[in-house]
């Protein structure tokens, strides 16, 4: 008698929370822009800012998010980005100054809460909406030998928007457009150390789906 009652129990509280479908479990595949800003040189001698470089690659993120009854909501995730990492190295050989040039692809994570602000109210086939919200982020280190700075975790600040795009009753479109801002990464020199740090951003265009309940 116990098991019957408790599944129609169960049944009862998945029927009446289903219709209001306050969360959303969602999965996206992504393209990051990283920023062009100079990230500093391994070398210690003949250091130049522009050394090193990151080139976005791609990224995929999972988000879970609460709505509220009315235009708001609540929005945890986690993204993964993968990137090309490429430095200038400069050695002293026999009086000469020899310079190569390593890359290596490097992971990017980030863990993130954001505030959503919906233009339309639940429930609406279409939701526009605006976001706002704080990450850590954490940069992979390279498998370059000469690469001794190890990873890099910086926090920062994110916005941006979207929209949602109901296709049936408990499933959604979304796109997604956010500008990430952060600490530059690994503390590498400067050839003015009065440059060392500053802001680096990413700006990330994703699109996916989204399991209403």
């Amino acid at each position: 008698m116990t098991k019957p009652l408790s599944a129609a129990l169960f049944c009862l509280l998945v029927c009446g929370a289903a219709p209001a479908q306050t969360y959303e479990i969602s999965v996206s595949a992504g393209y990051p822009r990283l920023s062009s800003a100079p990230l500093g040189s391994l070398s210690q001698e003949g250091a130049k800012d522009n050394d090193t470089k990151l080139k976005g690659l791609q990224s995929y993120s999972a988000r879970l998010t609460r709505n509220t009854r009315g235009y708001y909501g609540h929005e945890l995730g986690f993204s993964y980005s993968r990137a090309r990492l490429e430095t200038t190295l400069r050695t002293t050989q026999g009086g000469k100054t020899v310079t190569t040039v390593a890359q290596d692809r490097i992971d990017i994570r980030q863990a993130h809460y954001n505030f959503l602000m919906y233009f339309m109210p639940k429930g609406e086939r279409w939701r526009p909406f605006m976001t706002g919200g704080g990450q850590v982020q954490e940069y992979g280190a390279p498998g370059i030998p000469e690469w001794g700075t190890g990873k890099s975790r910086r926090f920062g600040a994110n916005y941006g928007g979207g929209i949602k795009l109901m296709l049936f009753k408990h499933a959604l479109l979304r796109l997604d457009v956010r500008e990430y801002i952060g600490g530059k990464p690994y503390d590498l020199t400067f050839e003015d150390p009065m440059k060392t740090g500053g802001l680096y951003r990413q700006l990330e265009a994703s699109f996916g789906i989204s399991i209403a309940f």
